[in-house]
């Protein structure tokens, strides 16, 4: 079992130890879920990809209103500051999972945890189950997909639990207001068909970070990278599917509602490039966590 015990967070000017972490109880971020955020994590102990979750956080600032009320040098300083005092708590094979979050009430709370692999491990081994469930995504022109608050990911809180009612070792992937396959609980989706690799139009998702390096990835590889919308009716089509996110990596779907993807050729092509640039092997990783 995983033990955060010990670990230090960040909370509006002082370190503190994760557990005893608080805001008030008028925070608007609280009462209102009036919070930005955006998360990394760490491959072999070392942070990746901070710029581009740094730029999407000053983004979601922007659109929103919600100041971060640091600089973004003062933002990294805490950052290294947590690291330093975080990494003497994890073992050989463990990383840590950052999550930077503003308020309306300008509280700031930065905080590391232990990422939770073996949540993970067995879609890794087996393949990650999907099911449309019947909520839509809400339209992009009511609430714009591309920054992290915590008022949109409410819906795919709902989405995952309508699934989880009947199936709860699946998650939901689901469409939109014009039926066309959108995103999941914090995860965007992929499919291949030959050498094309298609996904969701970035406008109507939250166009993740490793959503953006494994379509570089792709195109390295000579796959041509394709976003359209794509009908439910569709993926019958494509030879396979997998899923990504900071928290998911690059992880194999084994199927949608009835339909199987036998495959995983070129999913393992994609995997093995990724772990390349962040210089960890993610499927051993994931998987060294499958009996915990």
């Amino acid at each position: 079992m995983i033990s955060n015990k010990n670990l230090v967070a960040y909370v509006n000017g002082t370190y503190v130890k994760l557990e005893e972490a608080k805001i008030s109880i008028l925070d608007l971020g609280f009462t209102n879920s009036e919070m930005i955020y955006d998360t990394f994590r760490t491959f072999n102990k070392k942070i990746f990809f901070l710029k581009n979750h740094l730029d999407r956080l000053i983004l979601s600032s922007e659109f929103t209103g919600i100041n971060l009320n640091l600089s973004i040098k003062t933002i990294k300083k805490i950052i290294n500051n947590l690291l330093k005092k975080n990494l003497k708590f994890l073992k050989e094979k463990e990383d840590l999972w950052c999550f930077m979050r503003f308020t309306r009430s300008n509280s700031v709370i930065i905080e590391m945890r232990k990422i939770n692999f073996s949540n993970y491990a067995p879609f890794y081994k087996n393949g990650l189950r999907l099911h449309v469930p019947k909520l839509r995504r809400i339209p992009a022109r009511f609430l714009n997909p591309q920054y992290k608050n915590s008022s949109s990911y409410f819906t795919l809180s709902l989405a995952r639990e309508e699934v989880w009612k009947f199936d709860r070792t699946a998650n939901a992937i689901l469409l939109d207001e014009n039926n066309n396959i959108n995103e999941g609980y914090g995860f965007n989706i992929f499919f291949i068909k030959e050498n094309k690799v298609f996904t969701p139009k970035s406008e109507h998702v939250l166009a993740g970070v490793t959503r953006e390096k494994v379509m570089e990835i792709s195109r390295k590889l000579n796959f041509k990278v394709i976003e359209k919308n794509i009908k439910i009716n569709e993926i019958k089509k494509f030879d396979e599917s997998f899923v990504t996110a900071t928290g998911w990596g690059i992880c194999g779907v084994k199927s949608i509602n009835k339909k199987i993807f036998k495959k995983q050729e070129k999913t393992k092509k994609i995997q093995i490039n990724y772990s390349k640039i962040v210089k960890t092997n993610i499927v051993e990783q994931y998987l060294n966590f499958l009996n915990d």
